[in-house]
């Protein structure tokens, strides 16, 4: 049988051997005024419990050790460790009755984002599976399946992310390839131009005009988009006087560049064509442009030599203007 002995000197309970069973009607409290509650083995004291401004605190009294938390049959649920590191094994931890099964690696994807709560809500109800969303991790794999009219491609309408069909795509990208384009031609009544003298002819009916760019009131063209353009024109005329008529210029003049600007190569294209005798004639000049998007694009026409006293008529028939840009 052990025996019990009370040391009053030193405050302690001893027991020669076994346990020592606390067994009360009521409760069992440990009112230690210190502040402190000390768990021991060998002398060795191994846990403090205390409190700091009535919040209890665990602490182990001994150095470079942790505190373990264990199931019944021993299993790790959690540790504390000397690090100050809360470490939960793998497929420990659930949320609501939900268990997390993400890893720690998983997890860490998102150290450093800054999304806020309403950003990161928007994923609320997203169907999508992880190998949907992997898709757009930057993969290098490449699939052969074939691409229907109805397929989705997902693009970003002014940062709204939305859905369209390879159609839809198809029909855009068809509609650029020579776009912006246009061609007008005169109609209804023909235009005087005065003898010598550089005249913008304005071709009053639009045939074609994708972007909207051409005035058909003054007969500029702006193109609204850079890049390399083929640009045509063609003017027929009728000479009133032969024995004024001598040649006749057709100018595609780029920024009102002019028949003596003769640096700028791409500014404008230019033919000069002697005829004689009164009757029609006509002349066609192309040319390929470097042009910005607010360039002016117009055609010019002169017709005889300084000292005629005759005009020219612009006819209607066989005269128009137009381009396209170059894909």
């Amino acid at each position: 049988m052990a025996n019990i002995e009370l040391d009053g000197v030193n405050k302690k309970i001893k027991v020669d051997s076994g346990d020592l069973t606390l067994d009360v009607p009521g409760d069992i409290v440990l009112d230690a005024d210190g502040g402190d509650v000390v768990f021991a083995d060998g002398g060795t004291n191994l846990l403090k419990v205390t409190n700091s401004s009535s919040d209890v605190v665990l602490q182990p009294q001994v150095d470079a050790k942790d505190i373990v938390f264990k199931q019944y049959d021993g299993t790790v649920v959690a540790t504390v460790e000397d690090n100050a590191t809360f470490n939960i094994p793998a497929s420990k931890l659930a949320i609501g009755g939900t268990a997390v099964t993400s890893t720690a690696a998983e997890l860490n994807i998102l150290d450093g984002v800054t999304s806020t709560t309403a950003e990161l809500n928007i994923l609320d109800g997203v169907t999508a599976t992880a190998a949907e969303i992997n898709l757009i991790d930057g993969g290098t794999a490449r699939g052969t399946t074939a691409i229907a009219d109805g397929d989705g491609v997902l693009i970003n309408d002014a940062g709204t992310m939305r859905q369209t069909t390879v159609e839809t795509l198809k029909t855009y990208i068809g509609a650029g390839a020579n776009a912006p384009y246009f061609a007008a031609r005169r109609s209804n009544t023909a235009q005087t131009v005065a003898n010598d003298t550089y005249v913008t002819i304005v071709f009053n009916t639009e045939v074609l005009d994708s972007a909207g760019t051409y005035n058909p009131s003054n007969g500029i063209w702006t193109p609204g988009t850079a890049g390399k353009y083929f640009v045509f024109a063609q003017v027929a005329f009728t000479v009133t006087n032969a024995a004024d008529w001598d040649s006749g210029t057709i100018i595609i003049d780029k920024n009102s560049a002019g028949y003596t600007d003769t640096n700028n190569k791409n500014a404008m294209a230019y033919i000069t064509r002697r005829s004689s005798g009164s009757g029609t004639d006509s002349f066609y000049v192309s040319q390929i442009f470097d042009l910005d998007a607010d360039d002016t694009v117009r055609v010019q026409f002169q017709g005889g030599w300084a000292g005629a006293s005759s005009n020219e008529t612009v006819g209607y028939g066989k005269t128009y203007f137009g381009g396209y840009k170059l894909a």
